[in-house]
């Protein structure tokens, strides 16, 4: 070796946040979407009631819940949405390559959602295959991001099959039962 040996610095660049895939009912509206598509839809048409039942019964959700979504109307910004922690999704979405939403609503009411909030980069929802919840969502999520590639807001007791697989773990309107088995782990917490 010649000259002046120095030794190098290591520059890092700060590392970016991971992907973010935010959860609908319970975490970005204070509602649940199939609630109100019950609500909306089933009340004012109680004879679809025991059609929507056999198709629960049977393991066909995502059938009953593309029909009854394809009847609903509802305009996104009469939903309630949990501001603090829309709020810091806004602030988010300059940092962050990609936050998309992720739930086991309809794609068609996701997508409406989607639009009128206007932070996503893409859907992943519910269609004629399975219904994107629990179990479904997260073996959705790996093979997009791959395990703990990725970042998960969500609230509910399904996404407790979610979390593991999160390299981030946002609990956003927990109820006190999922709170405890989950927020020791949680990088951040919205009540």
């Amino acid at each position: 070796m010649t000259g002046d040996a120095r030794p190098h610095r290591c520059v890092t660049q700060e590392e970016k946040p991971l992907p973010l895939a935010v959860d609908l009912d319970g975490t970005l509206i204070l509602t649940d979407m199939s609630w109100q598509t019950i609500k909306r839809v089933l009340f004012l048409r109680p004879w679809l009631v025991p059609w929507m039942l056999f198709k629960e019964l049977t393991g066909k959700r995502t059938h009953w819940k593309m029909k009854l979504a394809s009847k609903l109307r509802f305009e996104p910004a009469e939903l309630v949405y949990h501001q603090e922690f829309l709020t810091w999704l806004t602030a988010e979405r300059e940092k962050r390559d990609e936050i998309i939403l992720c739930t086991a609503s309809t794609r068609s009411v996701a997508e409406k959602i989607a639009e009128h909030v206007g932070l996503f980069d893409d859907v992943m929802a519910s269609d004629a295959g399975a219904n994107l919840a629990a179990g479904n969502k997260a073996a959705a999520l790996v093979e997009r991001y791959g395990e703990r590639g990725f970042g998960y807001a969500g609230n509910s007791r399904s996404d407790l099959a979610v979390w593991p697989d999160a390299g981030e773990i946002i609990v956003v309107n927990a109820p006190q039962s999922v709170r405890k088995q989950i927020e020791s782990k949680a990088d951040l917490i919205f009540d």
